[in-house]
């Protein structure tokens, strides 16, 4: 059957379109997109009046933590979570146990998620043999299992003439790198190094790590002639950096996840270890330069950082706990939040979370689009809609956000894969 989308505000970066009208899908890809399409007796009709209709939100940073850590996660429930808030494609994070470093294991996820059937789980794969930072995984094994990309998150490998190798070898077979950019040995605290870490008697962790790291990841792309995309930005010196490296034609991107555009360091102080994740939340200078460099177009997408944890680890004392925060949830309230006080537009704020990304992980022009001919990815969501977000509607295993229990503005209505509907939210 097919499925007509209706009266929605239609919004595609990719097409330059913006206004209301209608869209059409047939056996799972965009058939026609116009200002005005007849209903047909066959036609399923979704009513998407008030409603901005987008292409599916897609996710280069996430944390599923299956296999290994099912306790906070898994592929079932991380899946619902991401069409939850929009988003039908989804890295994973290599972080498991056993780690995301082999074929199998590549195999296993994309198995499972092809069995839960909600969303397109790309994994990204280990740098290093158990993210140690000592040998090499096997790079052209790991594309040919399904890895989209090769990071070692959570950590930077340090040993740099090995880095340089994994630069050129991930040149050689296509492979994106990409990089948690903090240097260890300057990033042992647990919060931003600064007056809140001082005030707690807590250590902190340098803005200098992250800035080092991306220096040096952007001199190899250069070297290399690989493509590098930097994780989680905290810092404005790492948007100075990237607006730098890119002015010299370097092949680099860069990711911001919504903690870091509505948080600060201080938020620590309300929130404890809810609110402790790595990179740390920085100053509120640090905040209004990510948030600018969104706008403009320095930082090129949202990565979520989805990283659910269980109550009993996020209760720990905040030097225990471990770092990380839900992400798939606020993604769209955090964007909508920006767009609301004016400081992102809603094309931009549609091309960080769809056509951006879809574009770094080179999925584009058949992901991120409302193009016709291609994969009907559709998301619908209410700029306008008040929700709590509360154990009731939650479809994650964790609640590990500062925003669990708080109303949010901005909510998806629908989420569309390959033209089947797998979210609706019922008020």
């Amino acid at each position: 059957m097919a499925l007509l989308i209706k009266g929605g505000y239609i919004v595609d970066p990719s097409q330059n379109w913006e206004g209301i009208g209608d869209l059409l899908i047939e056996d799972g890809k965009i058939s026609k997109l116009s200002k005005e399409i007849k209903v047909e007796p066959q036609m399923e009709v979704i009513d998407a009046r008030g409603c901005v209709v987008a292409p599916a939100f897609v996710d280069p940073h996430a944390h599923l933590r299956d296999p290994g850590f099912t306790h906070k996660e898994d592929i079932e429930s991380g899946s619902k979570a991401a069409v939850f808030g929009g988003f039908t494609t989804v890295v994973s994070m290599p972080n498991t146990n056993p780690e995301t470093d082999n074929p199998a294991i590549v195999e296993y996820q994309i198995l499972k998620a092809q069995k839960v059937g909600l969303i397109r789980l790309l994994p990204s794969a280990a740098i290093t043999k158990g993210r140690k930072g000592k040998e090499l995984t096997e790079f052209c094994q790991l594309k040919k299992a399904g890895a989209v990309a090769l990071t070692d998150d959570g950590t930077t490998p340090t040993d740099e003439a090995l880095l340089r190798t994994a630069f050129e070898w991930a040149a050689d077979c296509g492979m994106l790198i990409m990089d948690h950019a903090e240097i260890p040995a300057l990033s042992r605290g647990h919060l931003n190094e600064g007056k809140i870490s001082a005030l707690l008697g807590i250590e902190g962790r340098s803005r200098g790590a992250e800035a080092i790291a991306v220096a040096r990841d952007g001199y190899l792309a250069q070297i290399t002639g690989a493509r590098v995309h930097i994780q989680h930005i905290s810092a404005k010196e790492t948007v100075e950096l990237l607006k730098l490296f890119k002015e010299k034609g370097i092949n680099i991107t860069g990711e911001v996840n919504p903690n870091h555009l509505l948080l600060t360091e201080e938020a620590i102080l309300k929130y404890g270890s809810l609110a402790k994740v790595n990179p740390p939340l920085r100053t509120e200078e640090d905040r209004k330069t990510l948030i600018e460099a969104l706008a403009e177009g320095i930082i090129d997408c949202i990565g979520t950082d989805h990283a659910p944890h269980a109550p009993w680890e996020k209760d720990k004392p905040l030097d225990q706990a471990p770092p990380g925060m839900l992400g798939f949830q606020i993604a769209l309230p955090a964007l909508v939040k920006l767009y609301g006080e004016g400081l992102i537009t809603l094309k931009r704020l549609v091309e960080v979370l769809s056509t951006s990304p879809a574009e770094i992980l080179n999925l584009y022009p058949e992901l991120g689009t409302l193009k016709e001919g291609t994969t009907a990815d559709v998301v619908i969501f209410d700029l306008k809609k008040e929700w709590i977000f509360n154990e009731e509607i939650n479809p994650s295993k964790s609640k590990n956000s500062p925003f669990f229990g708080q109303k949010l503005v901005g909510k998806v209505i629908y989420t569309v894969k390959e033209g089947k509907i797998v979210y609706s939210y019922k008020s």
